[in-house]
């Protein structure tokens, strides 16, 4: 077996299980675990995807989404048709919060909580634009931050259209993740989210709850939730410091019509 080949021996024998959080980040943890441990050297290749899986009973997308996460950490290096090779013990980046699924939202507000600024009716293009209201028509809207052990992590403005809004009061919002507060007070169905990312600066009220110099770089991100019948049911704006966001792609190029090479 070559030096730096690694056996799969080191990694646990079950099977991971959903009720435990999402199986990405466990199988991350895992991984993690063994590399900081010094079970799996630096210089040596993780064991191959399929036998990881196997191994824990996951699928190769989980495999390859918390191998994805490592590589973002800088422990590990993803090559083609080779195993990953454990690159260093321990992050040598930053971690960001991934966002792609309900699961990751779950796991982005894992011991978050959200502080409510003000909530109560307000009217506004955005408003009218949102809900499809007509001028000078009126919403909801919930001004909160996020924070975790009491750091201040995010800003998030929430707009509600007045029938939905109009069940909620600022005592309702106890849960970290809004909607789920919405859907327990009014019983209403969110069918999906639309997300937009946008780089921006910290204006300077938004620097003063973020701790931060105005004209810091942040990440907008625009959650359009939609219902019954495409309707739209919530509008969530949440304001981060730019390091504290990561956004990452992982797809095929295989039979897509690219020119051969050569």
């Amino acid at each position: 077996m070559p030096a730096t080949a690694q056996r799969i021996d080191p990694l646990p024998r079950k099977r991971l299980v959903r009720e435990n959080g999402p199986l990405y980040q466990q199988l991350v943890d895992e991984l993690r675990n063994l590399i900081a441990s010094g079970q799996v050297e630096v210089g040596s290749d993780l064991p191959k995807e399929a036998e990881i899986g196997e191994r824990l009973g996951v699928s190769l997308i989980t495999v390859r989404r918390a191998l994805k996460e490592l590589e973002d950490l800088g422990m590990v290096k993803k090559r083609s048709a080779k195993p990953a090779l454990v690159t260093a013990r321990a992050p040598t980046a930053p971690a960001g919060y991934r966002f792609g699924t309900y699961d990751d939202i779950v796991e982005l507000n894992r011991g978050a909580r959200l502080d409510v600024l003000s909530y109560g009716k307000e009217r506004g293009v955005a408003i009218e634009r949102h809900f499809g209201l007509p001028k000078g028509g009126h919403g909801y809207c919930l001004r909160a931050v996020m924070l975790t052990r009491n750091e201040t992590r995010s800003l998030v403005t929430t707009f509600l259209p007045p029938d939905i809004g109009s069940q909620l009061t600022a005592e309702d919002f106890i849960d970290s993740i809004i909607f789920r507060n919405v859907v327990r007070r009014t019983g209403v169905r969110y069918l999906r989210a639309l997300v937009t990312l946008r780089a921006a600066i910290a204006t300077s009220s938004e620097a003063a709850i973020l701790a931060m110099e105005p004209g810091n770089p942040v990440l907008r991100k625009e959650m359009v939730f939609l219902g019954e019948r495409e309707r739209t049911v919530q509008v969530s704006v949440i304001v981060a410091a730019a390091e504290n966001a990561m956004l990452s792609y992982d797809f095929p190029l295989e039979e897509t019509g690219l020119p051969d090479a050569g």
